[in-house]
């Protein structure tokens, strides 16, 4: 057991806290190392963060072209197909383009005025005067005096306008204007004047002058006009009255229009002047102080003191009318309409059931 032991047993024996192997070097680069290791996967973590970022990103994206796409599909304008785009007027953003606003100067001063215009009446999709947009039941007022007036039979003395207001006619694509006097009923295009007809005259003093009495004939004439529209039925044909009876004052139309040119009496005031294109000649609008105006084929009575034969007369009411004349060929809330041979040419406008005014007309 005293045998002398080899060196390598010895320095085994004394185990390895002996030798101090873990020396300062050896701890600063495993510390070294460690840093290093620490930076790789803070870099690493920042990496995955951006990625992470992105991917968010791409899909946010997609989910918003996917759903943009989807409504594209549904809008106006949308083919429905791949690639679908709506179309400008679609989009509630849409800047409007401003319309070419131009005065109407004809092509020529002869024929007739639908054919001088550089515009059709059916392009037109309004038409204002002043501020003021004409109601699209009545635009026809307009465009149809427009198609039937004649130049050459329409037109006025070559003169300034007294009071101008631009009536303008919008197109799809522009704006044309046309200025017009109220006071004298004449448009003027091109340096010339043209007088309208006897329906612009009153649609016009219903908008540019409401408190007149042309203006009040007009509001009087559009609720007839607008019953008869949504009147279930026609008119009763089956009878018809003696002329005698539907006279008033003792005169018929023809004797009364005789007598107001001959009239000395009381003075007329011209109320202005109108286009008749059913016999090409401009014919007056006249007011007598005495209750009576002259109208374009019409005799309008707003006095009570003019009456007919059986006693009707302005302020009567509806019951009575029955009671001294009968019941009319056309019977609408507002207006009543009696026959004298083939035509209605008597009539009395109501206004809450009493008589406002009598007229007699003259059909062609």
């Amino acid at each position: 057991m005293n045998e002398k032991q080899p060196e390598w047993y010895r320095e085994l024996q004394r185990g390895p806290h002996v030798q101090p192997n873990f020396t300062r070097e050896k701890k600063e680069a495993i510390v070294r190392q460690t840093e290093t290791l620490g930076h790789g996967e803070k870099r690493r973590s920042r990496w995955m963060i951006r990625f992470s970022w992105a991917a968010l990103s791409f899909i946010v994206v997609a989910v918003i072209v996917a759903v943009a796409f989807r409504e594209n599909v549904g809008a106006p304008g949308g083919g429905g197909g791949k690639g679908a785009v709506a179309s400008p007027e679609a989009s509630p953003n849409a800047t409007p383009i401003p319309k070419g606003q131009f005065f109407v100067i004809p092509s020529r001063q002869d024929g007739y005025l639908k054919d001088a215009l550089p515009f059709s009446t059916e392009e037109v999709k309004k038409i204002w005067v002043k501020e003021t947009q004409v109601p699209q039941d009545r635009m026809y007022v307009i465009l149809q005096n427009l198609n039937m007036l004649e130049m050459t039979k329409a037109g006025t003395d070559d003169k300034p306008l007294s009071t101008e207001s631009l009536i303008r006619f919008e197109t799809a694509d522009s704006v044309y204007r046309i200025p017009y006097d109220v006071d004298t009923n004449e448009y003027h295009l091109g340096g010339r004047g043209y007088y309208a007809d006897d329906q612009v005259m009153l649609l016009m003093h219903g908008i540019l002058q409401p408190d007149s009495k042309l203006a009040q004939l007009d509001r009087m004439f559009e609720q007839a006009r607008l019953e008869m529209e949504t009147r279930e039925g026609g008119i009763d044909e089956s009878f018809s009255y003696d002329g005698k009876r539907l006279t008033v004052a003792g005169k018929s139309y023809n004797e009364w229009e005789q007598l107001l040119l001959l009239r000395s009496s009381v003075q007329p005031i011209l109320l202005g002047h109108y286009y008749d294109d059913a016999v090409q000649a401009v014919g007056n609008v006249t007011e007598y102080s005495d209750g009576v105006m002259q109208l374009n084929r019409s005799i309008v009575f707003t006095d009570g003191n003019y009456a007919t034969p059986d006693g009707l007369a302005v302020g009567m009411s509806k019951e009575e009318v029955v009671q001294k004349l009968g019941k009319p060929n056309l019977q609408l809330d507002s207006k009543w309409s009696y026959k004298i041979g083939d035509y209605l040419k008597f009539h009395l406008y109501f206004d809450h059931n009493k008589i406002r005014c009598i007229v007699l007309s003259q059909p062609l």
